[in-house]
């Protein structure tokens, strides 16, 4: 009776230890007739047991079979984050189909074993458990990994704004696509995009310095984007060097569609007080775009503001109104500049003993504040509630004689 117990004993223990590698064959059926939700069960006692743990079949078919589960409607609740535990499972199966034993522990979230497993694939002489396997994977599996992390990238980031979830989709698809011998640069800059919403400002770099790289764009408007983008993310950390260097890069580049990175240097030269060097780039801005009002209109604000050239000011201004007919800023400024020069005419008319010499300085004066009424009266007309074009507007009015408008702003500034 004992040597018959021990006998049942030996052979259940025999079962046990034999039914895992059935459990990876009985996976691997399953997945063969689409009955994933049985070859998840068997895959994962496959995927824990010490004689199918360490075996690269056992991750080729836990990768297939929660691939598969993502992409089957019928089976996808079985597990929310079955795709990326498919590509996983896949680097798993690539690391230990390595025949040398020192090669089948790298981490590929790690950048140095990232590194070393990438050039192993390039090795010809790298040997391999199953050559069947790492093909497959390479080949078949990968690929279309690739497209369906893209798919959900792109989801991520325009239906759920999940900028970091859709960031790590982007990478997992560059992953998979460089292992496939393919660059593929709209998803770097999608990735770079992810990266700069996800305020991963350090990644971001990174992809557009890619795109830079390549040339990323259908066009020289498009490329120079690239170069806008980047620069944008090293202001926002702060690194105002890298951010200059990298405008006047995309300027010198590509200048027939560096608009938006020319705009771009002048505010900030304006915004530094770096008056020349703002001018400098206006000058070029409208050798590009001598139709473009707003580049005109920023040079008369240069050359009033930093340069006091009312000449200048009021050349620029004109030519900004004469191709855009409501700019409101425009007229208004340059109306501001006629009031301005004819108050400072008047302060020194003031200052005057020489009752002749006063006269001549008051209708100079006069002369002036006369120019800058047609201009503030056309920014009242475009918009009739800003205070300022208000104020200046009664104050000329009263210099002029013209009592009956000073005192219709004067009682629609008081009911204000």
């Amino acid at each position: 009776m004992k040597k018959t117990t021990l006998i049942i004993s030996l052979l259940f223990v025999y079962l046990v230890i034999n039914a895992q590698p059935n459990k990876r064959v009985s996976a691997f059926n399953y997945l063969k007739y689409d009955e994933l939700d049985k070859a998840k069960e068997a895959i994962d006692d496959a995927c824990k047991h010490e004689k199918t743990i360490s075996d690269p079949k056992t991750w080729w078919y836990a990768g297939q079979i929660y691939q598969g589960i993502h992409v089957n409607k019928k089976f996808k609740s079985l597990d929310a984050d079955a795709l990326s535990k498919s590509l996983e499972a896949y680097k798993k199966a690539m690391v230990l189909n390595f025949k040398d034993p020192a090669n089948q522990n790298l981490d590929l979230n790690k950048e140095d074993d990232l590194v070393k497993f990438t050039l192993l694939l390039m090795n010809q002489k790298t040997t391999y458990v199953d050559d069947e396997v790492v093909m497959d994977i390479i080949m078949n599996r990968f690929p279309a990994l690739a497209n369906i992390f893209v798919n959900k990238g792109v989801t991520e980031f325009k239906d759920s704004k999940d900028y970091p979830a859709s960031l790590s989709s982007f990478e997992n698809s560059l992953f998979l696509s460089s292992l496939s011998g393919k660059l593929d640069t709209p998803i770097i800059y999608y990735a770079a995009l992810s990266a700069d919403k996800a305020k991963e400002y350090d990644k971001a770099i990174k992809y557009y310095d890619l795109v830079t790289k390549f040339g990323y764009g259908v066009d020289a408007k498009e490329k120079a984007t690239m170069f806008y983008l980047k620069a944008k993310v090293q202001q926002a950390k702060g690194d105002t060097i890298k951010y200059v260097e990298t405008l006047k890069k995309g300027i010198d580049k590509y200048q027939d569609g560096s608009a938006s990175l020319v705009t771009e240097l002048i505010n900030h030269y304006l915004e530094t007080k770096q008056g020349g060097q703002a001018l400098s780039y206006l000058k070029i801005a409208i050798e590009k775009d001598p139709t473009n009002a707003t580049y005109h209109f920023a040079q008369g604000s240069l050359y009033d503001t930093y340069y006091q050239n009312v000449d200048s000011a009021s050349i620029s201004y004109k030519k900004a109104i004469e191709l855009k007919s409501d700019y409101f800023d425009a007229y208004y400024n340059l109306g501001a500049l006629y009031y301005n020069s004819g108050a400072a005419i008047i302060e020194k008319a003031n200052d005057e003993k020489d009752l002749k010499k006063y006269d001549v300085l008051k209708k100079q004066a006069d002369e002036t504040f006369e120019k800058a009424l047609p201009y503030l009266e056309k920014a009242y007309e475009l918009n009739p509630e800003d205070n300022s074009t208000m104020q200046s507007l009664k104050t000329l009015y009263y210099r002029t004689g013209n009592m009956e408008k000073h005192d219709l702003i004067k009682a629609k500034l008081s009911g204000k």
